[in-house]
């Protein structure tokens, strides 16, 4: 109620209230567990979760809303969510929570209050304690890979509006690149590097880590994206055509088309999202793959490789095809 009421704008009842409703509001955020309150199944929400999600929710409205009345309050709300954010677990029952706490973090990040995150500690602590668990694929994911593949790629596909955890923290990465790009671009990608080294000491037990680094890598470079083109503006930091080359490649050309399926689903996501700025030669070379993926047991994969195919013969250069029947046909044989 308190934040529709405030949606329109701040009216001048309210504004006289704000400094108990905000202490209210800090209270809530801090307020000790309680076994009362908690809830037995990881999978549903508790009673104080949705509380705070509300709070975080309406705190975010007036940071985006009214951020002239809200400065005085924002340090303390800040370092509150982050508090929140460093506890919250990864049981599904707290996604709706860490979304609008991570997307209050991306709001502030955005605003003339970003430089409270451009030290390099409180970068580290964001990328370790933040960005990453909320990146990395759950069990629940996997689940939803497998069992309820729509849902998957509603979730995850390019120009999705859902609401999930991975995105909120990708969200959050844009923004903190866009403010500090050569220190969060240093940063994440050693923490990229770092994961794709776990993932080759052991691929067959280690490869969330990779498909963790390329969710990362496709979070810390896209600047800009068009649902005809795909990625049109990049971090230039990042060199997407040699990491195209040591791990996405691999991963279209093996011959184990079932093996690992979310990493293939990951390495045709990348060339449909780069597709406008990888060279011809690269792409017409990633055709044979996508067709033979066509082949997959996985409805997701199947479906991946059937997109990129469709976005890629739909790909204009200047008002023309890029690829011509010429260039097709030897793979269409």
């Amino acid at each position: 109620i308190f934040f529709s009421l405030n949606g329109p704008g701040l009216t001048p009842l309210f504004e006289s209230q704000l400094d108990a409703w905000m202490a209210e509001f800090h209270t809530f955020l801090t307020l000790a567990p309680n076994p009362a309150l908690a809830e037995s199944d990881p999978d549903k929400e508790s009673v104080l979760d949705a509380v705070r999600c509300a709070v975080c929710c309406n705190i975010n409205l007036f940071m985006e809303s009214m951020e002239e009345e809200f400065s005085k309050y924002m340090q303390t709300f800040v370092t509150d969510v982050w508090g929140l954010l460093l506890k919250v677990t990864l049981a599904a029952g707290q996604d709706n929570l860490a979304m609008a706490a991570i997307r209050f973090l991306t709001t502030v990040s955005k605003s003339v209050h970003h430089t409270l995150f451009g030290d390099a500690t409180a970068l580290q602590q964001i990328c370790e304690s933040i960005v990453v668990p909320n990146l990395r694929v759950r069990p629940e994911d996997e689940e939803v890979f497998e069992m309820n593949p729509l849902e998957y790629i509603r979730r995850d596909a390019e120009g999705s509006d859902s609401d999930t955890r991975r995105r909120a923290a990708a969200d959050l990465v844009r923004s903190l690149t866009e403010k500090f790009p050569h220190q969060v671009t240093q940063l994440f990608t050693g923490y990229v590097q770092a994961m794709l080294t776990e993932y080759a000491a052991n691929p067959a037990a280690n490869w969330k880590a990779k498909d963790c680094a390329i969710y990362l890598v496709l979070a810390l470079t896209v600047k800009g994206k068009t649902a005809s083109q795909g990625a049109t503006k990049t971090n230039e930091l990042v060199n997407i055509q040699d990491f195209f080359k040591t791990q996405v490649l691999p991963e279209l050309q093996s011959a184990r088309l079932n093996d690992v399926p979310i990493l293939k689903a990951d390495a045709i996501k990348f060339v449909t999202t780069f597709r406008s700025l990888l060279p011809k030669e690269v792409l017409l070379g990633c055709v044979p793959s996508l067709i033979a993926l066509l082949g997959s047991e996985h409805n997701v994969v199947h479906s991946y490789a059937a997109t990129a195919i469709d976005k890629l013969l739909a790909l204009k250069d200047g008002g023309k095809p890029r690829f011509t029947a010429g260039d097709l046909q030897a793979h269409l044989a």
